[in-house]
């Protein structure tokens, strides 16, 4: 029988990548444990690779760094109906 957790799947949009990998940057020296963590590895040549797609230097820390500070500003529900759609 095949186990979903030898291959675990996630859905996320770009957006949500770059904010989950600045957050995760800003806390790294705090968390030993992500220093050859797949996941932090996997998820920074995503968007490393993604952001050369778009013409971004990643080497110039400049342009990288505001490739990842550019994301939508999630809206907040108006109405407590509109937090179930």
């Amino acid at each position: 029988m095949n186990d979903p957790m030898d291959s675990p799947s996630l859905e996320a949009s770009l957006d949500d990548l770059k904010v989950i990998y600045k957050v995760l940057t800003v806390h790294r020296t705090e968390h030993p444990e992500l220093e050859g963590n797949g996941f932090f590895e996997s998820l920074q040549r995503l968007l490393e690779a993604q952001a050369r797609v778009e013409g971004v230097d990643v080497e110039d820390d400049g342009e990288w760094e505001a490739w990842l500070a550019d994301v939508e500003e999630a809206s907040l529900p108006e109405t407590p109906r509109d937090m179930l759609n």
